[in-house]
C-alpha cells in the first residue's frame, strides 16, 4: 500500500512536469510526407525512390510549371551538359527543345537572326485560334487573292470557314489564306503583324520581328531558332493546332480549285513518332523546318534554319531528334496537387500540397536525387485552404540548389496556442511550486502515518494487562 501511494504521487509529478515542459520546447511543426520531401537536411529514402524519372505530357496552356536543372541565361540549356558531344549538322542554326519543360538539349547559333519563310504561319495559325472560332466565316480580299503561290487560288469575295482554311494554310502553306486571316482578325496586314510581334514578345521571343503573316521575303522579317521553338511550343498547346499539323491529307473544295492536299512536312510520313509541324522555303531563307516527335509521353521539338536543300535539312532534323531521344528525358519531381507534408493545426493536422508541376530535363539514366525542406514560417493567424503556407527549397543530394516550390494548405488551418518563451519564467515557478506542494503533501502524510503507529504501540501493553486480570 505504501509503494502504491508513492507511485501515484510520483506519476502525478511526472505528468504535471511533462505537460508543462511540452509548452517550453520548440518543436518543428512540419511533418513531410513520404513523397520525397524531408524536413531533415539529409536525403531520405523517399527522396531516393522519387529519383526515377517519369515522363509527362506537355503542360496545358496557362498551367503553372516550375522547371529545374536549367542554366541561367538567354537560352535555357540542360545544366552541366558537355556540348562537345552534340552532333554536327549542315543547317546554319538549330535548337532541340524538350517540349515538356522548354529546356534546350541542343543548340547551334540559337539566337542568330534568320529569315523564317513559311514557318511564320505557325504564329499566324496560333493567333487565329486564340482570337477566333473554327466556324468563323472569312472573306478573301483582292490583296489575299493576289498573293504568290503556294496558295489556294481564292477568288475575290470567296467565303470559307476558318477551320478548313487553317488546314490548307498549315498543310499546303497557302499564302493567300495567311493574308485572309491577318485581315480578318487584325483589320490590316500591318496591324496583324504588330499583334504577332506582341505575342512573340509575350512568349519570350525577344529576337523576332514579323512584317507579314506568311513569311514572304522582307529584310525586317526575321527570327531565331530558339524564338521559333518558343512560338511552336506555345502553338502545340492548342489541341486543334496539334490535330491539324499531324494531319497528312486534306480535301480542299474551293470555288476555283479543288484538290487533295498533302502535308508538305514529309517527316510526318517517315520519321518515327513525328507529330508535325511546318516547313518553309524562300530564295533568301533557304530551307527551314520546325518538326516535333513523340515517343511515349516524351516530346522533342527541333527547329532548323538556313539549309541549302530539303533532303539535307530533313536529315539534320532526324539526326538531332534521334540524339535527343537517345540522351534525354523528362523527370517529374512534384505533380500538381501532390501531398508533400502535414502541419499541426487546432483540432488535427492540415495537409501541405503543391499547385505547380515541377519537372526537369535530365540525361537519360541520370535522374536527379533530391530533397526538399520548408523554409518559410507559418502564418500567425488562421488561414483558408489554398493559402500559401511557405516554400519548399529543392536541393540535389549533392547539395546543389535546384529551385523553390510554393506549397499551400490543403484545408483551413488554425494555429495552436502555445506559450511563448517570454512566459517561461512564471512557468518554471509554477512547476517548482507544484513540485514543492506535492513533496510537502507526501511528507505530511508520512509524518501522520508514523505518529499513528507510535500511538498504537503505547496503547497495546495496557490493553494486554487489563485482559490478563479477568
Amino acid at each position: 500500500m505504501k509503494r502504491t501511494r508513492k507511485a501515484i504521487i510520483r506519476n502525478i509529478g511526472v505528468g504535471v512536469i511533462g505537460c508543462l515542459m511540452a509548452n517550453l520546447v520548440d518543436v518543428s511543426p512540419i511533418a513531410f510526407a513520404s513523397s520525397g520531401a524531408s524536413s531533415s537536411p539529409q536525403p531520405t529514402k523517399s527522396a531516393a525512390s522519387r529519383s526515377v524519372p517519369t515522363t509527362v505530357p506537355v503542360a496545358e496552356s496557362g498551367q503553372p510549371q516550375e522547371v529545374l536543372n536549367q542554366v541561367s541565361g538567354d537560352v535555357p540549356y540542360v545544366d552541366g551538359e558537355n556540348h562537345s558531344d552534340w552532333p554536327a549538322i549542315v543547317s546554319q542554326a538549330a535548337v532541340v527543345m524538350d517540349m515538356n519543360t522548354g529546356t534546350i538539349v541542343y543548340g547551334k547559333d540559337p539566337l542568330t537572326a534568320h529569315y523564317p519563310a513559311s514557318i511564320t504561319k505557325i504564329m499566324t495559325a496560333m493567333l487565329a485560334l486564340k482570337l477566333g472560332h473554327l466556324n468563323d466565316t472569312l472573306t478573301a480580299s483582292a490583296n489575299a487573292a493576289g498573293q504568290p503561290p503556294d496558295k489556294l487560288y481564292l477568288k475575290v469575295g470567296e467565303q470559307e470557314k476558318l477551320e478548313p482554311l487553317l488546314y490548307a494554310m498549315l498543310l499546303d502553306s497557302a499564302n493567300d489564306v495567311a493574308v485572309e486571316i491577318a485581315e480578318h482578325y487584325g483589320g490590316t496586314v500591318a496591324h496583324f503583324a504588330s499583334m504577332m510581334n506582341a505575342e512573340a514578345k509575350a512568349l519570350g521571343a525577344d529576337h523576332t520581328h514579323f512584317t507579314n503573316p506568311n513569311g514572304l521575303p522582307d529584310p525586317n522579317h526575321v527570327t531565331t531558332a530558339y524564338d521559333m521553338a518558343l512560338i511552336a511550343r506555345a502553338a502545340m498547346q492548342y489541341p486543334m493546332f496539334r490535330k491539324i499539323v499531324d494531319t497528312k491529307y486534306f480535301d480542299w473544295k474551293g470555288q476555283a480549285w479543288q484538290a487533295k492536299l498533302s502535308n508538305l512536312n514529309s517527316m510526318l510520313f517517315y520519321y518515327p513518332g513525328a507529330i508535325g509541324i511546318k516547313t518553309g522555303f524562300t530564295s533568301v531563307a533557304h530551307e527551314t523546318i520546325v518538326v516535333a516527335a513523340k515517343r511515349g509521353n516524351q516530346e522533342f521539338l527541333a527547329v532548323l534554319m538556313d539549309c541549302p536543300t530539303d533532303g539535307q535539312i530533313r536529315q539534320d532534323a532526324a539526326n538531332l531528334l534521334d540524339y535527343a531521344f537517345a540522351h534525354y528525358q523528362t523527370q517529374v519531381l512534384y505533380q500538381p496537387n501532390e501531398l508533400v507534408g502535414v502541419v499541426p493545426s487546432a483540432g488535427g493536422v492540415v495537409p501541405l500540397i503543391t499547385r505547380e508541376q515541377v519537372v526537369a530535363t535530365v540525361p537519360k539514366g541520370e535522374p536527379i536525387a533530391f530533397r526538399g525542406s520548408l523554409v518559410k514560417e507559418l502564418p500567425s493567424a488562421a488561414a483558408a485552404a489554398d493559402t500559401r503556407a511557405g516554400d519548399i527549397v529543392v536541393d540535389s543530394t549533392h547539395g546543389q540548389r535546384l529551385g523553390t516550390v510554393p506549397v499551400y494548405f490543403g484545408k483551413p488551418w488554425n494555429p495552436i496556442i502555445v506559450a511563448s518563451k517570454s512566459h517561461h519564467t512564471w512557468l518554471y515557478w509554477l512547476v517548482g511550486g507544484l513540485l514543492f506542494a506535492i513533496a510537502g503533501l507526501a511528507l505530511r502524510r508520512r509524518a501522520v502515518r508514523r505518529r499513528r503507529q507510535r500511538q498504537a504501540v503505547r496503547v497495546q501493553p495496557k490493553t494486554w494487562r487489563m485482559q490478563s486480570y479477568r
